[in-house]
């Protein structure tokens, strides 16, 4: 039975360990914006998750939306009406290309 327990613990350390060098250069951020739009909203949680990466890209968003050297996927947001405004609870993968 021992023996059982140890195969199935160093197997799911062998499975722990592929999956965190699967995602390496991968890191999730999130970000909670609010403007007039839901549009503008998602802009600025995506700017301030870009911000959260390095401050170093942050120019270059701002200049063509782009987030040199990363691939951005998962982007996902909530928005709901707050007043007469938008807010927006975003979350995206940025990883390293």
């Amino acid at each position: 039975m021992k023996s059982k327990l140890l195969i199935g613990v160093a197997a799911a350390a062998l499975v722990s360990l592929g999956a965190g060098v699967a995602n390496a250069g991968c890191m999730t951020k999130g970000a909670v914006a609010t403007s007039t739009s839901a549009d503008s909203a998602k802009w600025f949680a995506m700017e301030t998750m870009v911000q959260n990466v390095s401050w170093g890209l942050w120019p270059g968003f701002l200049a063509n939306g782009q987030v040199a050297g990363y691939k951005v996927v998962n982007k996902k947001y909530r928005c709901s009406p707050n007043g007469s405004m938008v807010t927006c609870h975003g979350r995206a993968t940025f990883c390293k290309l």
